[in-house]
This record gives C-alpha cells, structure tokens and sequence, in this order.
C-alpha cells in the first residue's frame, strides 16, 4: 500500500503530549495518526461522509443501516470506530479495514440490523427532537434540488 505523508501543522494544546502525523493512502484516504504512550489501549476510527441527510426517499435509515454497533450516524456523515488491546490492535484493524473492503451481509445479520433500525425509528417518531431532524432534512432536500 502506497503511503505518502503530507506535511501539515496540526494544532494541538500545549499540554497535549500525544504525537499527530497525517498521511494520505493511494487510494487517498487521509489518516490522522495519534500516539499515545501513557494508554494501554489502541484504537482507529473511519469518518464517511454520508448520513442520514443522505437517505433517498423510502430508505429511512440506510446511512444508520450499516452504522448502528461501534458506530454513530450523523446528519452528513457516519463515523465507525473501536478499540482494543495494544497486543491484538493489527489483526483488530485488519479486521475493521475488511469491513469496507468486503463486508459480510448474511441474510440473518441484515435482518437483525434492518429490524434495529426499524425498532429505532419508531421510538424516535414520538420524539419532537426528531421530527425537527426529518423537517430539516426534507428542507435540505428542497434547498438543493432548488439548485441550478
């Protein structure tokens, strides 16, 4: 995997002691690296930009579809995340990367998954909270087909 390192000043606290350094992957992923010698814990995370802002019209709930376990999903983006154990973090993040590479979808786990998040939809249709998210996004939706 082609690795190239852009050299970017990444701000931080004075009293932050962690180390950063950005890459760029081949396939230009960005990757923010950050050490930490005082954790005993190992972590990554990946940021999409797609969230629910992005469902089409009678797939409520696709962004969330696929970001419910060690995930959230966001207006515009769905971030998916874990951490483990310094001595099993390779093999864990090979583990997280196949996720995107080659994902599994058995009809038993997308079922499951499509009945959570169903489940979580309605619970959410008695909140005021959001049905002022789904207003906005319908407003969203307007706005940009306004769009020449």
């Amino acid at each position: 995997m082609g690795v190239g390192r852009e050299d970017v000043e990444i701000l931080k606290p004075r009293i932050d002691k962690r180390e950063y350094r950005r890459i760029v992957i081949r396939n230009s992923l960005q990757v923010l690296l950050i050490s930490d010698l005082d954790t005993d814990k190992c972590a990554a995370s990946m940021n999409v930009s797609v969230g629910s802002f992005c469902d089409p019209d009678g797939l409520e709930g696709l962004a969330h579809f696929l970001g419910r376990t060690n995930a959230f999903t966001a207006s515009e983006m769905t971030n998916y995340f874990f951490d483990v154990n310094t001595d099993c973090f390779e093999e864990a993040l090979d583990r997280f990367a196949q996720f995107f590479i080659k994902p599994l979808m058995s009809a038993n786990a997308t079922m499951r998954e499509i009945k959570a998040v169903d489940s979580e939809n309605q619970k959410n249709l008695l909140s005021d909270a959001w049905r002022m998210n789904q207003r906005n996004k319908s407003l969203t939706n307007m706005i940009d087909s306004l769009k020449w």
